[in-house]
């Protein structure tokens, strides 16, 4: 799996919580990772990828939404995903900021219990 960890100004404050907290207790996880859209390319012959807000151990993607988030086009990534094996969960920014360590252990009884062969750092 190809990730890549863009700069800090693209994050939300509630983004940068959460992974830092993730990585504080330990839970293997990546940020801004790419999934490929197989079979789709852009115009310029490139493969065309859903970004994921993070991905905790292999198969959980934790996706940070701010207002107006549930658009027609996330349903159709999150349906996508699924067909992928991956397990979408949505998590407000308020409630990262306000209720932090219930949102984690919302991710923890989520998570597969497979363990990602890569390291992670924090942001």
């Amino acid at each position: 799996m190809n990730a890549f960890i863009k700069p800090i100004p693209q994050y939300t404050k509630a983004h940068m919580a959460l992974f830092n907290q993730l990585v504080k207790e330990g839970i293997p996880c990546l940020t801004e990772v790419p999934i490929e859209r197989i079979g789709e390319t852009n115009r310029e012959g490139k493969p065309k990828s859903y970004c994921v807000d993070l991905l905790v151990k292999d198969r959980l993607i934790v996706e940070v939404e701010g207002y107006g988030s549930k658009s027609k086009d996330n349903i159709e990534r999150d349906r996508y995903l699924a067909s992928l094996d991956f397990m979408v969960l949505h998590v407000s920014n308020e409630d990262v900021l306000k209720r932090l360590p219930k949102t984690i252990q919302l991710i923890k009884d989520n998570a597969s219990v497979r363990e990602l062969p890569m390291e992670f750092g924090v942001l």
